[in-house]
Parts: structure tokens; C-alpha cells; sequence
């Protein structure tokens, strides 16, 4: 079971190979190589995660449970002897079987271990935190795998001490440092991804709650470098406790409940860290119930978010929280990096991006990740300009894909002016995408004056016209309806808000994959969406798209609509109707 994809139904080798052997882009774009699809799917439940629930039920006495635990980890290793094959290939993957194998030794309290059950866990630990210790990620690759790498030499050190003490010291080290790089100083996550910025912190807040444990806490800039990234986190949530997908999502988790996918999984790690730190102004304004609540001590209820304009100057984000025509606005707006090192491999080309939600609403949104080594020409789509809410310079992305996790080039954005008084607020930012192609910069006003916000985009420097295209990708279940210049935005027969085009340009709504308007709904599961494009031409000059918040209420013309409907005895009567 171990070595078979359940999404393709093709095996990866396992026991039979090293684990240097294994080609982890045998994904079917190589005509003359094989085809096994994304390796994701594979190691997903090689994670062990599986033990997780089995772990709190072994320590509620299940007997049984713990029988089954063990069974499972026994299973796993005798298909899979160390450093052999497809689940020895990564860090990350070594790290969450042993939270795994942390969760179920402390289940195990209550229960009588065998001798060959203690052995079993004992060379687990052990040639797993060789592996990670053997064959670390440094230089442009040192990201969350750091941070994971870390965790699990630091486990393995807390579950067998007597094997190797430096495993303890280095995966301590390991953290307190990777907390402080790639959590920025005002709370947001260097990588540029929210999810990852969770699956990150969870890991760091997963340590800190067994080094507490222990009595040997982390040091007290990591816990406070921990809250700093709930209160960014906190920030990014819509009324609902969702985040924008900005960058990338695979959908790792520290703790999990299989086979849920969390989709308020940022919010539960906000409420953890509110727990592990003792923080209850951290709780997020909503969130789902999880096992993760019970091992942080998160505590019950949420917190409201109060209105109000933020700039994460670190990060790169200006976050907007207002009631505007009687409705909760929620608007982000990206004038940050492109993503962490040098390769910046979960970044996407979102500079001077916008995400908003009404309501609790998803609006504007991210067209999110779809696949990683399989995804092919859709992963490199998704990544670049044109899939996302920022303006496009000759259908141009401002950086450019050159394969799943690297770049050609990237664009390097900065925050020119902002300002939040009691007449409204405004933040300008430019990026330089298109200096060395085109000669130019783009830069990006946006404000908000009444129930307006106002998008103005300018080609700074330019010297000729150019072919430009402003795109809004709208959320699921909304209809668009065109009326000359404007769209609007609706739920049901409620619109939510219009959007008016530059003087100038031309209006057009695209719909599905054949007209390039696709989001990935999860990792792997790609849907069409709806794409807002206003296109005209610009030299040195702005063109502002206004997007009005508008009341609640129906239609204008629905009611009497409706009444003439059923005035129409055709339609009382279908028996008599002359229509199909």
C-alpha cells in the first residue's frame, strides 16, 4: 500500500531502491521517462498522520487504538527499510512521521510497551533523524524544509536522548534561528504564502509546546516572533476566519485530523499559537474545531476584528478592514516580494495584486496552486501575472516562471506612499517587472474615498503606447453582469458591487479554461472561474478602475420583474404555455 499512488494508481519505488535513485519529476512529461503524477499524492499518507486520532484515543485507553497505531508503524517500516525509496527523499516528509511517532509515544503513556514495540519506535526515531541530520536543505532551498528539519531533529532528540544528544541541541538551534529569518520582524511570513506561513509556525509552535514540556523552553524572541505572525495571520482573515490563497498551498499540515482539509486551517494555527502563548486576543474571528485545540490548550470562543488599516512594511501588505455601504469590506493589497531566497519558490507573480471579500464573501480572489512537479504549463499559468488581479503589459508576466519552483526573472516591488487619516485611506507602490523588457515601472494607487475604492495604474517612464490588460478574478458562485462600462458583481439577485472600467477600455468577461479564467478549488482539482479584463492602451498616464461597494438589496427592476412574471397566465398555467 505504501508504494502505490491512489490518484494514478501507479507505484513509486519503495524498498527496492535508494533513495537517491528515485526521480521525483516522473510526472509524464518526459515522453521516454514514467509516468507516476505528482509525488504529493504519494507521500501524503506516508505522513503517518493516520496515527494522530489513533494517538488520542490510545490516551484515552483505547486499547485497541494502540494495538492498531503500532501495527501500522511496523507496516511502514518493514516496506520501507530506511534510506530506501520514495519516502526517504524528503526532509519534511521525515519530520511529520516523527510528530507522528511524538504523538503516539505520548499516548503510549498509559500502555504497556513491549520490548519489541520499544525497539520498533526506538529505530524509527533513529533512522529518521540520521537521514534529516545526513542530508539537510541549505542555501536558495533553505525554507520551510528548515524549519521542518529542525522540528524533526529536535523530536528525535526528546524521544531517544540516550542515541545521539546533538540531535536535541542542533534542531533547537535550527528553529530559534529559522523563526527569526522567515518570520518577519512585523509578523508576516518571508515565504510569501500564507498556508505556508501556518505550516511553519505550526511546526515552531509544535517544538515550543514540547520544550516547554520538558522545562527547557525556546528562547523568548521565538514566542514572541510566534504571536507576531498570528496578529498578521489574524489580519489577513475575512469576517468567515478564511485567508486569500496567496502563493503557494499544498495543504501540509503539523497535526491532523485525515482525511479533513481544513479549509479554515490558517485560522485553527492562530488559535493554537493563542493557546501555546497564553494570548487570547490572538483567537481568530472564527475557526472549526480540531485535535490540534486540545494539544495547544486554545482557548473556546473567538475574537471579533475590529475596523481598521494596517501596514505590514516588512511583508509587503497593506490590509484594509471597513463597513462601506453597510457591508464588511475586507481588502488586501500585495506591494511586497516576490517570495524567500533567492529562489523564491512559493511566490507568485501577484505584485500590486488585490484580494477582497464583502460580507465574508470572496470576491476577488487567488487563482491558487493546482499541482507542483506535475502541473506542467497550468503550474507555470497559475504562478505568473496574468492569473491574477494586477495589470498585464503586453499579456507579460512581471516575473517569469522557468520551471515549478524557480524563476527567469523577478520583479522587485516598493512601497511609495501611504496614508490612513478620517477621510479615507490611500497606498501607492510600484514594481520594476517590466523595466528591462518594456522600459518601464508599474505603479499602483489604490484608495478608498465613500463607497469607492479606487485602482489607478500608470506605466511610469513609458515613451510609446502599450497594450495593457487589468484582470479581477471573481469568486465562486457570483454572477458578472456587463452594462456598458460596468460590471457587477452579484450573489443571487443581491449585488454586491460594480466595477467600472478606465475611460478608454473595453470591457470583457472571461469564463473557463478555454478563455484562460481557471482557479485550482484544492491541490490537484482544477474548476473554471470568472475573470473581470478591462484592456486599452497606456503611455505615461493613469487609468483608475472604480469599485463601488454597493447597499444591500435586490436588483433594481426585480420586483417589478417578478410581478409581471406572475401576471403572465401562460406561467400560472403551464399546461398553456407557448414556451419550451
Amino acid at each position: 500500500m505504501w508504494s502505490r499512488d491512489v490518484v494514478t494508481g501507479r507505484s513509486w519505488p519503495t524498498g527496492e531502491a535508494g533513495f537517491l535513485d528515485v526521480d521525483l519529476r516522473a510526472t509524464g512529461h518526459d515522453p521516454n521517462g514514467p509516468n507516476r503524477g505528482d509525488v504529493k499524492f504519494i507521500w501524503e499518507p506516508a505522513r503517518l498522520q493516520v496515527l494522530h486520532p489513533l494517538a488520542a484515543a490510545a490516551a484515552a485507553g483505547d486499547e485497541e487504538s494502540a494495538r492498531l497505531a503500532l501495527a501500522v508503524l511496523s507496516d511502514f517500516m518493514r516496506a520501507n527499510p530506511p534510506h530506501r525509496g520514495v519516502h526517504w527523499c524528503s526532509g519534511i516528509e521525515l519530520a511529520l512521521r516523527l510528530v507522528a511517532v511524538t504523538l503516539l509515544r505520548s499516548g503510549l503513556e498509559r500502555h504497556e510497551l513491549s520490548s519489541a514495540d520499544a525497539g520498533l519506535i526506538r529505530a524509527f526515531v533513529a533512522a529518521h533523524a540520521s537521514q534529516i541530520a545526513a542530508f539537510p536543505s541549505l542555501h536558495s532551498s533553505a525554507n520551510n524544509h528548515r524549519i521542518a528539519e529542525g522540528l524533526g531533529l529536535f523530536l528525535a532528540g526528546t524521544l531517544v536522548p540516550d542515541i545521539d544528544a546533538s540531535w536535541e541541541r542542533e534542531g533547537r538551534r535550527i528553529l530559534e534561528t529559522e523563526a527569526l529569518l522567515q518570520i518577519l520582524p512585523d509578523g508576516a511570513g518571508a515565504e510569501q504564502s500564507p498556508s505556508y506561513q501556518a505550516f511553519s509556525c505550526e511546526m515552531i509552535a509544535f517544538a515550543a509546546l514540547v520544550a516547554g514540556c520538558q522545562g527547557r523552553p525556546f528562547a523568548a524572541p521565538v514566542l514572541d516572533r510566534l504571536a507576531a505572525s498570528a496578529v498578521f495571520l489574524r489580519a489577513l482573515m475575512d469576517e468567515t476566519g478564511r485567508v486569500p490563497a496567496i502563493g503557494d498551498d499544498d495543504e501540509s499540515r503539523v497535526i491532523a485530523q485525515p482525511p479533513d482539509d481544513e479549509p479554515r486551517y490558517v485560522a485553527s494555527v492562530v488559535a493554537a499559537v493563542a493557546g501555546l502563548t497564553g494570548r487570547p486576543d490572538l483567537l481568530p474571528p472564527a475557526r472549526d474545531p480540531h485535535l490540534r485545540d486540545a494539544i495547544f490548550s486554545t482557548p473556546a470562543g473567538d475574537r471579533p476584528v475590529a475596523d481598521e488599516v494596517l501596514l505590514f512594511r516588512d511583508g509587503g501588505y497593506t490590509v484594509a478592514r471597513d463597513t462601506v455601504a453597510g457591508r464588511r469590506l475586507h481588502l488586501v493589497f500585495d506591494h511586497g516580494p516576490l517570495g524567500y531566497l533567492s529562489l523564491a519558490a512559493h511566490g507568485h507573480a501577484d505584485a500590486l495584486s488585490l484580494w477582497m471579500s464583502l460580507d465574508g464573501i470572496p470576491v476577488l480572489i487567488d487563482p491558487g496552486t493546482f499541482l507542483y512537479n506535475a502541473g506542467g504549463a497550468m503550474r507555470l499559468a497559475l504562478r505568473e501575472s496574468p492569473s491574477h488581479n494586477t495589470l498585464c503589459l503586453a499579456g507579460a508576466s512581471q516575473s517569469r516562471s522557468s520551471s515549478a519552483f524557480t524563476w527567469t526573472n523577478r520583479a522587485e516591488a516598493t512601497l511609495e506612499e501611504w496614508r490612513s487619516d478620517a477621510d479615507g485611506w490611500w497606498v501607492s507602490a510600484l514594481h520594476d517587472g517590466y523595466r528591462r523588457r518594456y522600459g518601464v515601472h508599474q505603479r499602483r494607487r489604490l484608495g478608498r474615498h465613500g463607497d469607492t475604492l479606487t485602482v489607478t495604474d500608470r506605466l511610469v517612464g513609458s515613451r510609446r503606447e502599450h497594450d495593457v490588460e487589468i484582470g479581477f478574478l471573481i469568486g465562486a458562485g457570483l454572477d458578472l453582469d456587463v452594462e456598458a462600462d460596468t460590471v457587477f458583481v452579484m450573489q443571487g439577485a443581491d449585488r454586491l458591487c460594480r466595477f467600472r472600467a478606465p475611460d478608454g477600455f473595453a470591457v470583457e468577461v472571461r469564463r473557463g479554461a478555454g478563455q484562460g479564467a481557471v482557479r485550482a478549488r484544492r491541490f490537484g482539482e482544477l474548476v473554471d472561474a470568472q475573470r473581470i479584463v478591462f484592456s486599452g492602451r497606456m503611455r505615461d498616464a493613469e487609468a483608475t478602475t472604480r469599485i463601488s461597494v454597493l447597499a444591500r438589496g435586490p436588483i433594481p427592476g426585480a420586483d417589478t420583474l417578478a410581478r409581471d412574471l406572475l401576471d403572465d397566465p401562460s406561467l400560472r398555467n403551464p399546461a398553456r404555455s407557448d414556451h419550451v
